[in-house]
């Protein structure tokens, strides 16, 4: 299956980032959302140094209590130490609360922001990025990818102020007793060279981890995508199969990932206990020895920043993985951000209406390097024309009209529309001229009329009815109750194909484009609704530059040129009966392909000793 093609995920194809670029990025993107940043952090500011006091005032209270005779004035320094450490703890709630306030403000605006970008960056991607760049992959940059990155940003700015606490309470540390204080800062340059080291192993076992869950989405989007082929084939047990090796890896990198963060969290836990103990142990045989050096009232303060002082780090590795997995994930992030597409708008002209001649000038164009479609291709149609090109599969036709509407880039020549060059038009300027029926039309969930208007929403409604008539939409809605409301489903699927190629149709003609591009667009459907199509084709393709792949032979039949292409040349061009009269490759295509299509062949009219032979069609 095509699962094992990982596009962008493959290695050979990633763009790596620095940790300094990814953090440089990061703060780039956070700039905008400063206000909530900055409030969050001076009252976080202010939590701390009021959480600060509360040991304080328990020492105090011990300190008091170890005196065996209560005076009034001891009671009120144990009710007044009491009641202040009631009002910082009320103080302390209330200052939460406001922090998580402005983290309810930041992340969903920072994760609309983000998407925002993703899906922007996908939609100016030219049709080579997503020949080479899979849906559910893509898919994956938007949700868990986004997801992961917004985890870690907001663990970045809690963090971030647990490191401000982390310095308060060192410097508090100190000034209760500067050599204890030392002895605990001993840890962290340890725990700092251990997480250095372990940086790269946490980075790799995620982006394999990213992977992986990336290969999942892909591999569920292409089954249910394709879940008519797969069950005709009767091969759903053999996809059930390949899903759970993929499932398999899935959970082996995620294995992985989960070992390589469990080897160090333990060491950190146990550095952390073995200071703890070392300061016990000797603030401890100090404040029982009452050699002056801690009492016991000072000893249990400094204990409890001690253990406020190991939090901060404590918390930063575990939530190492999710950092590791949410800058993992930003970095496949960029590589959608800082992918430039082959097609890009680089004109400026502004076309409002056009005539429709085309010329293709000496183009030279390659899908991938060394393996050419087109070489030095050369054509004109004039304004109004109908061409039809017709030829083998691989000849280079829908290639052709894939120029024509920018989807593509060309390496060499010129394509010119009413002697303009394409490449100074403006994208969106120069499409608006342009109608494209594809051989399997697409609609997108919602209703008929969303679909046909989907191009022209502000069309008035005389326009509406007009491109109705035409394209025979009108008949298939009186069969609909809900009409025009009639939901299409997603891809047009409660529709059937004819319905769908009508709305297309509809939609095309709504636009009324000078250019129109029809690729095998009667190809796929009934000879009753082909006969449908057919008239709606004709009054579509009227008074516009037409050009016309075609599979039927009453589309080609009604051509005002055909062109026959080979390996990308043209070989054979004129009308359909002056091609058959030449009697070269058309007439081939017509006695192996066409022929059969025609009325007077089944009557027996014409006749048929001609064989239907297994060439490909054209």
């Amino acid at each position: 299956m095509g699962w094992i093609f990982e596009g962008i995920d493959r290695r050979d194809q990633e763009r790596k980032y620095s940790d300094r670029e990814l953090i440089r990025r990061s703060i780039e993107r956070v700039a905008p959302f400063k206000r909530p940043v900055i409030i969050s952090t001076i009252t976080m500011v202010i939590v701390t140094v009021t959480g600060l006091l509360t040991p304080l005032i328990f020492a105090n209270m011990i300190d008091t209590l170890q005196n065996p005779h209560i005076t009034d004035l001891m009671f009120l320094v144990l009710l007044s130490g009491g009641v202040s450490y009631l009002l910082l703890f009320i103080f302390s709630w209330v200052a939460d609360y406001i922090i998580n306030i402005q983290s309810a403000k930041f992340v969903p605006d920072f994760m609309v922001n983000l998407r925002a970008d993703i899906f922007a960056a996908l939609q100016k991607q030219d049709m080579k990025f997503f020949d080479q760049h899979r849906s559910g992959r893509l898919n994956s940059r938007v949700s868990s990818d986004a997801s992961d990155y917004g985890v870690a940003i907001s663990i970045v700015m809690t963090i971030a102020g647990q490191f401000l606490i982390l310095i308060l309470i060192f410097i508090v540390l100190a000034f209760i007793n500067l050599p204890l204080a030392l002895m605990s800062a001993l840890v962290i340059p340890i725990l700092l060279i251990m997480s250095y080291l372990f940086r790269r192993v946490a980075r790799i076992t995620s982006m394999s981890f990213r992977r992986a869950h990336a290969a999942v989405n892909s591999a569920m989007a292409e089954s249910v995508n394709g879940i008519q082929v797969s069950k005709s084939f009767g091969v759903e047990t053999e996809i059930l199969g390949e899903f759970k090796d993929i499932n398999r890896r899935h959970f082996v990198a995620g294995f992985r990932r989960s070992c390589s963060m469990g080897m160090f969290f333990p060491f950190v836990d146990l550095l952390s206990a073995i200071g703890t103990v070392a300061i016990l142990a000797i603030g401890g045989q100090a404040a029982i020895s009452n050699l002056g050096f801690i009492t016991a009232g000072i000893l249990y303060v400094f204990l409890t920043y001690l253990t406020r002082f190991f939090f901060p780090i404590t918390q930063l590795v575990n939530f190492y993985s999710q950092l590791q997995a949410g800058f993992a994930g930003y970095e496949r992030i960029l590589q959608v951000l800082d992918s430039e597409p082959d097609v890009k708008d680089l004109g400026d002209i502004e076309v409002d209406q056009i005539e429709g001649k085309i010329e293709f000038q000496n183009v030279d164009f390659e899908y991938v390097a060394d393996a050419p479609v087109l070489r030095d291709f050369s054509l004109t149609i004039p304004p109004g024309e109908k061409l039809a090109i017709v030829g083998h599969t691989g000849a280079g036709k829908t290639s052709i009209i894939s120029l024509l509407a920018r989807f593509y880039e060309f390496q060499e020549g010129k394509i010119l529309v009413d002697d303009l060059h394409i490449r100074d038009i403006k994208l969106k300027s120069y499409r608006k001229h342009l109608g494209i029926v594809l051989q399997t039309p697409f609609l997108f969930n919602g209703t008929i009329l969303e679909n046909i208007t989907y191009g022209r929403k502000d069309a008035s409604e005389e326009d509406l009815q007009r491109a109705l008539k035409i394209s025979r939409v009108n008949e298939i809605l009186e069969y609909l109750k809900d009409g025009l409301q009639t939901q299409v489903g997603e891809g047009g699927c409660l529709l059937s194909t004819g319905q769908r190629q009508l709305v297309s149709f509809a939609r095309a003609l709504l636009a009324d484009p000078r250019i129109l591009i029809l690729d095998e667009a009667t190809s796929s459907v009934d000879a009753y609704t082909e006969s449908m199509i057919q008239e709606s084709l004709e009054e579509l393709m009227k008074g516009r530059t037409s050009i016309v792949i075609a599979h039927r032979l009453s589309t080609v039949k009604n051509a005002d040129r055909i062109i026959v292409l080979d390996q990308g040349k043209i070989i054979e061009e004129g009308t359909h009966d002056g091609l058959l009269a030449q009697g070269g490759e058309y007439a081939t295509l017509y006695n192996t392909y066409f022929k059969h299509q025609e009325v007077a062949y089944a009557l027996g009219e014409i006749p048929q000793q001609a064989a239907v032979s297994t060439a490909p069609p054209p």
